[in-house]
């Protein structure tokens, strides 16, 4: 069914583009040449730990302020674990490829488009750049208010390499890239730590904050880092108009 409605929004997304006379070729872009990919799966690997590390630290807070509401979002987040659904599936072998699926192709193509690529260039055609990725971070971070500042980052980062490549394909992979870490992630978690642990969902969780110093001790710097060095990234012309641009020249260069 994700997949129907994955294209049928594209189909609904390209139709509106032709009629609108938008060229979703220049909305895509290229990837560069001789991109560095390592990099790029590090920063993937190190915003998943920082995003682990302050979803913890802060919940680990707030579990002293209201402990029901934490623990509520803990024994939804248990309970969405990979192992457990399989199992509670009518065929595990189905329900993982049907996973692999949807994590690892349908939703990093739908939100490079639909949460990263058209709102940032609607937002920023309104209110500027730098104006219209804070208002998308805000936005975004407020819809998934349990994830508020993992989402933010997220996003934070994934405009950053949109605009600085101004290739969607890039965030497509990045995004993959991502998934794939959250999923070793919830299957070494599972086999490593929940499994050794006895007593409340609360109380184990705050028995593990160390494990959440310590991941945003080691991802912090690579992530913070990053945001740091290409935040004047942003303030540069977006991915369309910049491929458009590009194009023209190409264009104008080979009738000269």
């Amino acid at each position: 069914m994700a997949v129907y409605l994955l294209i049928l929004s594209l189909s609904l997304f390209w139709r509106e583009c032709r009629l609108a006379g938008i060229e979703i070729k220049y909305l895509i872009g290229k990837v560069p040449d001789r991109y560095q990919w390592l990099p790029l799966v590090r920063l993937a690997i190190a915003s998943l730990f920082f995003s682990i590390g302050i979803f913890r630290i802060f919940y680990y807070l707030l579990s002293f302020i209201v402990p029901s509401f934490v623990e509520l979002i803990l024994t939804e987040k248990r309970s969405s674990s990979i192992l457990i659904a399989a199992l509670k599936s009518f065929s595990p072998a189905l329900y993982y490829l049907q996973l692999a699926l949807d994590n690892y192709v349908i939703t990093p193509v739908f939100v490079a488009f639909f949460v990263i690529s058209i709102p940032l260039h609607r937002c920023a055609a309104k209110w500027g750049n730098i104006t219209g990725i804070i208002a998308m971070c805000l936005l975004w971070g407020t819809f998934a208010y349990k994830y508020f500042i993992t989402m933010i980052i997220f996003i934070l980062i994934a405009e950053i390499l949109y605009v600085k490549t101004r290739s969607l394909l890039v965030v497509i992979i990045f995004t993959m890239l991502q998934n794939i870490s959250f999923t070793v992630w919830n299957l070494s978690y599972k086999i490593f730590f929940a499994d050794n642990q006895t007593g409340s969902t609360l109380e184990i969780f705050r028995s593990q904050i160390q494990l959440g110093v310590l991941f945003f001790a080691l991802s912090a710097p690579w992530v913070i880092g990053f945001i740091y060095k290409n935040w004047s990234v942003l303030k540069g012309p977006l991915p369309y108009f910049a491929n458009a641009a590009e194009a023209e020249k190409i264009k104008a260069d080979s009738e000269t």
